[in-house]
């Protein structure tokens, strides 16, 4: 069952890693826009193309490291800086929030603002590195060809794609208001109260 969970995290952490990547390539101004607008880093064109260069190397050691039949040293190595970037993340975005610097994440090339779903899936993905790393010896390497890396591989592609989509999917637009003309137009009444 370690192995499983083990695993599971390994590939999840590294997948998401390599969408985020990707995602910023997409559109690599998006992240040193945000970093900008939020006003709280310096040099935020630097920042973000150490932050993208970093996701990107983790993704990289990380699936060479599980590649090889000699790559336990690297794939620790991997988890520990996937842990301490995705940990940075998680607390860059509280801070934001309690200092009420919400704009736009600047995650991936669709604007969204900076929520706590932001920070839950950063917080997520920290502690499933963490999980990784204390249970790395039981880690299912990518060269095993078997019904078990099958599992793992659908079931961390699932679980990337699940955290990804997560600040997108329960973020709430502003609604209409529920009082005043707007909103009366919009239930279908008229000025005398009566449905229109």
């Amino acid at each position: 069952m370690s192995g499983l969970l083990s695993s599971v995290a390994a590939y999840t952490v590294l997948f998401t890693l390599l969408v985020s990547t990707a995602e910023h390539l997409s559109r690599p101004a998006a992240l040193a826009e945000a970093l900008a607008a939020h006003r709280v880093l310096p040099a935020p064109v630097a920042v973000a193309a150490l932050a993208i260069a970093s996701e990107g190397l983790l993704a990289g050691a990380g699936i060479v490291a599980l590649l090889l039949d000699s790559g336990a040293g690297l794939l620790i190595a991997v988890l520990v800086g996937g842990a301490a970037l995705l940990g940075l993340y998680a607390g860059y975005g509280l801070y934001l929030m309690s200092t009420g610097r919400t704009g736009s994440c600047g995650c991936s090339r669709v604007e969204l603002p900076m929520t706590g779903w932001v920070v839950a899936r950063a917080s997520v993905l920290a502690g499933l590195a963490l999980v990784a790393l204390f249970l790395s010896g039981s880690i299912v390497p990518a060269n095993r060809i078997d019904a078990s890396l099958a599992v793992v591989l659908l079931a961390s592609a699932t679980f990337t794609a699940l955290l990804w989509h997560l600040p997108a999917a329960m973020y709430e637009p502003a609604t209409a208001p529920t009082e005043g003309p707007t909103y009366a137009r919009s239930i279908g009444m008229t000025k005398g109260g009566l449905p229109g």
